[in-house]
């Protein structure tokens, strides 16, 4: 494993240079940020005028560090950047975050500075991430390490995420409490001047904390290194990318951001699905499909068999499922005998499975039980309206309770107070949905992921021969 690479998620010794004793400015904030956060490890701040910063030990210049550092953080400014990279590789630091902006992003001469700091740090054998970036965090519990500008708590979970925006990617940080999203790495890639989207696919394939992963990108340093290990079968967990730039107007906006440059979305589109890369059309679809794959089983099928107990969200639940490619399971014989016996005579045996306003914790998971031991149902939504006389959270939890090697996702349209106590009180911790399609593209989303996997498999041979012989991307019927 690229112990460079591993040094951005996995480090024991962080050091700052450029980190502040006035509140409010960054160098102030990211050291307390990665302070409050918990850090694990040793942090290292450097500033040459100060004897400490929170109460942390602060070293006056980076020669001064007499310990071994497995992550330099810079974010001094601009006209400082390239005598501190200077320092910092001769110190023999390996893995390297530039978050001070002005390169590239801002035209010719600061294309020119970046490209001096690239070959140094190639010359080095050292790696960067950045510059224009907003940082890292490894939110392994043996880690726990936040070095962002969001001062937000870390979930550990089992994906990775790369984000091209800082934006974007503080965007995402600052919901976490409320959407519960759990990663094990994120990091800000910037301007991709080294480090790319290209570096992570082995790595993350490698890494046994790693579950699935996603990008947020602008454009592709190299569009056919990023697909060619799907392809060739050397990374075959699942990806979810969000590219923007759709559009001519949206490529050239990426172009100003952070001097990226697009092209055709046609082609993206093509490449990607034929690598089995799933593409997200917007930040929500990438996170739901995220936590899919993080929590629940992949549907052996696309028919699918809904709980509910509300006819007009049950019906466009119904519409969101047809309109993705699933289809509404055939229910047997036997199963509607079973559910006969708990779904009120004015309700429905049909799928969907209607349980009128008054159906209860106890038939909702009763319910959603028979419809997984159906053999015609690969996965079932449960569906609830809270009205005032069935609290929420006896139902999501009873649901979470059944043992299942079919999907079972829930949408809640929920009283103010329900989602708070949930997430307070559940023993599974499993996401919730607020809409009636995020089910649905999960599914579809997954169900693409699974057959993508065996159409690459049973072509594996020709994909190899193709790629040795012209050594580009090819689209392959």
């Amino acid at each position: 494993m690229n112990e460079a690479i591993r040094n951005f998620f996995y480090p024991k010794t962080v050091m700052v240079v450029g980190a502040s004793t006035k509140p409010g400015s960054i160098g102030y904030e990211f050291i307390n940020t990665i302070k409050s956060c918990g850090y694990k490890g040793e942090l290292l701040p450097i500033n040459p005028k100060a004897d400490e910063i929170h109460g942390i030990k602060c070293y006056h210049t980076i020669e001064e560090v007499d310990k071994t550092v497995d992550l330099a953080v810079v974010m001094v400014p601009k006209k400082f950047a390239e005598e501190t990279i200077d320092t910092i590789l001769a110190r023999g630091i390996k893995s390297i975050v530039l978050i001070t902006a002005g390169f590239k992003e801002t035209g010719e001469e600061g294309a020119a500075v970046e490209e001096r700091l690239l070959a140094k740090v190639k010359a080095a054998g050292a790696r960067m991430v950045g510059p224009n970036c907003m940082g890292v965090i490894g939110a392994d519990p043996s880690v726990s390490l936040n070095a962002t500008f969001v001062a937000e708590p870390v979930y550990p979970g089992k994906v990775g995420f790369a984000s091209q925006s800082g934006a974007l990617a503080v965007t995402i940080l600052n919901q976490t409490r409320i959407t519960k999203f759990k990663f094990a790495h994120f990091i800000s890639v910037g301007n991709k001047a080294d480090i790319n989207e290209n570096d992570f696919l082995h790595f993350w394939q490698e890494d046994e904390n790693i579950k699935t992963f996603a990008y947020y990108l602008e454009s592709f340093i190299n569009g056919t290194e990023f697909v060619k290990p799907f392809i060739l079968g050397e990374v075959t967990k699942p990806c979810i990318v969000l590219k923007a730039g759709r559009t001519e107007s949206g490529m050239k906006a990426a172009s100003s951001h952070t001097g990226a440059l697009g092209g055709s979305d046609r082609v993206v589109d093509a490449i990607l699905n034929q690598a089995g890369v799933i593409r997200a059309d917007d930040v929500q679809e990438m996170l739901d499909t995220v936590r899919g794959f993080e929590n629940f089983p992949v549907p052996a099928g696309k028919n699918v068999a809904i709980v509910t107990n509300s006819g007009g969200p049950g019906i466009l639940c119904v519409d969101a499922c047809e309109s993705h490619g699933l289809k509404l399971a055939d229910l047997s014989e036997e199963t509607r005998n079973k559910l006969k016996e708990i779904v009120h005579p004015e309700g429905s045996i049909e799928n969907p499975v209607d349980l009128l306003p008054g159906g209860t914790a106890e038939a909702f998971a009763e319910c959603c039980k028979i419809l997984t031991e159906d053999p015609n149902v690969d996965a079932v939504i449960n569906l609830f309206t809270e009205p005032v006389m069935v609290k929420g959270y006896p139902v999501l939890e009873e649901v979470n309770k059944i043992e299942s090697d079919k999907p079972i996702v829930q949408i809640v349209y929920p009283l103010p107070e329900t989602t708070p106590e949930y997430w307070e009180k559940s023993q599974y911790q499993r996401p919730l949905f607020f809409t009636n399609d995020a089910p649905a593209k999960i599914f579809e989303n997954m169900l693409f992921h699974s057959k993508a996997q065996k159409r690459l498999t049973e072509n594996r041979e020709e994909y190899k021969r193709l790629f040795a012989i012209e050594g580009q991307c090819l689209l392959i019927s």
